[in-house]
């Protein structure tokens, strides 16, 4: 009987390992999951607000541009005079507010050159550039692709106008850019290493870029052009970059009233590395708690083992058996404790920091429990519900009145952990949807009794209830059903001057 008896207390100690460990599976695996999702969405939230500065700077220097081409064109006046000192002034006052890499031309419909500000200015005829035979061939305004200079080797972009007197074409004004421009931008975004800032053409010609590409692209059978912009004119993507090859997250905005497409991406190894950096640095604290646990409860189960051949020992082996498992419930409780203080540390919104140390400390109620009362085999109902209960009415401050009718039943140890964890679940659920904040705000709990090992959990609120059909599935969700599903039960929700959630569950083994 005696062997009988140990053999069951080690399969329980067993059951209770496997139990532990899945659930400290479920929970690590769930907050790297998490983690990585959250990283990914900083991520992609960084590089939207990176393409939105791009984009209202971008579309700045077009307005600016386009106005300070009107100005040196209205400087011409009627009668085109080369090499007129008043004009050449007015050309120069056309460009304030520009940076100070902007550079103006005025060259006449013969290539001629008859203004510009440039210093280092060496005549070459430009007429076969594209930002002066499209004006030529009839475009008001155009927005040249990346250039190299063909004076100093730099790379620029350019924007012109077409120059008419009396409905001929005379000539383009032209200012150009430094592509380097975009340099100060994307240090002041802090977007970190492997970060980078564009502008393109609607075309897919690639106008500017920092850090610089090694020459002018064409980038038109990109997937951005060829899947993302016919679908709508902003977003956010993963992709390997046509121009160097590195793997970024790329959010692009298209600039209202051009041509042009802003883009800014991040890096994904410099985010992901990061990330790692900290799940490394969380499992090497649980690796080596869960090997402990593993290892202490190793031991028990040899000294189970090794006192069914020794029944003479049988009072001694139950008080190690007693003491030991005292010790480990006690452990597990403040692992778990230094799990939630993790949690606290970590950058994850507080909704989701609370949520995950309810769930902690649900957990760590069974156990506290456990060695609190010497309920190793079983914990009774009343007093561990209450447990729970009081920890989340605490976490949430709320006032809301608490009905407890629970039969003195004992719940086993292999079912205490999921009966918590879905108790708190449905419970977290009403303090965030039921408006338990007003006067008459009122929650109650049952565990009734229905057969030897079988029992009626129900949980009522008198808030507005919710639609289960369009109602969003979350983590908690998930592990309502998760639990119910390991207390062998089904569960249900219904409505009647409140939410009611009724689970028929096992309590015994």
């Amino acid at each position: 009987m005696v062997t009988k008896a140990i053999a069951g207390s080690a399969r329980a100690a067993i059951t209770f390992i496997i139990a532990t460990l899945l659930i400290y599976s479920f929970i690590v695996g769930s907050l790297v999951y998490q983690g990585f999702n959250d990283a990914e969405e900083r991520a992609e939230a960084s590089a939207t607000a990176a393409a939105k500065a791009v984009k209202i700077n971008t579309g700045w220097i077009v307005e600016v541009a386009a106005q300070a081409l009107r100005r040196m064109d209205s400087a011409l006046g009627r009668d085109v005079q080369p090499n007129d000192t008043s004009t050449l002034t007015n050309v120069r006052d056309a460009l304030e507010g520009l940076p100070a890499s902007a550079k103006a031309y005025i060259v006449a419909a013969e290539g001629q050159t008859l203004y510009t500000t440039d210093s280092n200015f060496v005549n070459i005829d430009i007429r076969d550039r594209e930002y002066f035979s499209a004006p030529a061939a009839g475009k008001p305004f155009f927005t040249s692709s990346l250039l190299i200079s063909r004076l100093d080797g730099s790379q620029i972009f350019a924007f012109s106008r077409r120059l008419e007197r009396g409905g001929v074409f005379i000539g383009v004004a032209i200012i150009s850019f430094d592509a380097a421009l975009l340099e100060d931008l994307l240090e002041s975004l802090d977007l970190g290493t492997d970060s980078t800032i564009s502008i393109l053409r609607s075309d897919g010609m690639l106008v500017a870029r920092y850090p610089q590409s090694d020459a002018p692209a064409d980038l038109s059978k990109y997937v951005l052009f060829t899947d993302l912009l016919p679908k709508a004119d902003f977003g956010v993507y993963t992709s390997n970059s046509p121009v160097d090859g590195v793997q970024r997250v790329v959010s692009y905005q298209t600039v209202p009233g051009t041509e042009l497409i802003a883009l800014a991406s991040v890096g994904t190894a410099e985010t992901v590395g990061r990330f790692w950096q900290r799940v490394w640095i969380f499992l090497a604290i649980v690796i080596p708690t869960s090997l402990a646990l593993a290892i202490c409860a190793i031991w028990i189960i040899r000294l189970l083992q090794r006192d069914g051949r020794r029944h003479e020992e049988l009072r001694t082996a139950l008080a190690t058996n007693t003491m030991l498992f005292r010790e480990i419930h006690h452990r597990v409780k403040n692992n778990l404790q230094s799990m939630q203080s993790l949690v606290r540390m970590q950058d994850l919104p507080e909704a989701i920091k609370t949520d995950i140390q309810l769930r902690f400390a649900a957990m760590s109620s069974v156990h506290e429990h456990m060695y609190n009362h010497d309920a190793f085999a079983a914990l009774d109902a009343p007093t561990f519900i209450a447990s729970i209960t009081e920890s989340l009415f605490q976490a949430y401050g709320s006032s809301a009145k608490l009905t407890l009718d629970i039969d003195p039943v004992s719940i086993s140890h292999d079912r205490a952990t999921s009966l918590a964890l879905l108790i708190n679940e449905v419970v977290t659920n009403a303090f965030k949807y039921a408006d338990l904040d007003k006067p008459d705000a009122a929650i109650s709990i049952s565990l009734k009794r229905l057969t030897q090992g079988r029992a009626r959990l129900v949980i009522a609120d008198n808030g507005p209830g919710f639609d289960i059909a369009s109602a969003r599935t979350g983590m908690g969700t998930k592990i309502i059903k998760g639990m119910v599903m390991q207390l062998g039960g089904s569960h249900t929700y219904t409505f009647d001057e409140g939410t009611v959630f009724s689970t028929e569950i096992n309590i015994d083994e």
